[in-house]
């Protein structure tokens, strides 16, 4: 069945990355549950080569959930994740003093069109910016979104 309109897939992942805090330091430092973590030095088997894989750093995250729709609106997903670390803004701004800690903002984009345009507002700028040291965009355009 043909649609009229493009189909989006679009989450984003607030991602802190450190040689010397762990992520059970960080859960407990920040007090919020995170949605994935890895700690260095853990291995994993890579799905693409098979080979084993040492973790060169430690990795806590929290994400929104992935939506698909005609809409290209990243805000939603920002105003979630900033609503999940309202409690740890300040222990946020404390921690992107830190030159050894990586605090990084993730976009996704998955998009049927052939492009996209992207609108991030002032009041969520600011929020990024006062938390995050690193934005990292992911714009993907593939021929059919699933799930």
């Amino acid at each position: 069945m043909e649609k009229d309109y493009f189909s989006n897939k679009i989450y984003c992942e607030f991602a802190i990355v450190s040689d010397t805090i762990s992520p059970e330091q960080l859960t407990k430092q920040l007090s919020v549950n995170p949605h994935r973590t890895f700690s260095k030095g853990d291995t994993y088997k890579s799905k693409h080569s098979g080979s084993l894989i040492t973790r060169p750093h430690n990795l806590w995250a929290v994400s929104s959930k992935a939506t698909i729709s005609e809409e290209q609106d990243i805000t939603p997903h920002v105003l979630r994740l900033k609503s999940h670390l309202e409690c740890s803004i300040d222990k946020l701004k404390e921690l992107k003093k830190d030159d050894d800690v990586e605090l990084t903002l993730w976009l996704w984009f998955e998009t049927e069109d052939a492009g996209i345009g992207i609108d991030i507002l002032e009041p969520e700028l600011s929020f990024i910016n006062s938390i995050t040291n690193r934005i990292h965009f992911s714009v993907v355009a593939d021929t059919e979104i699933t799930e």
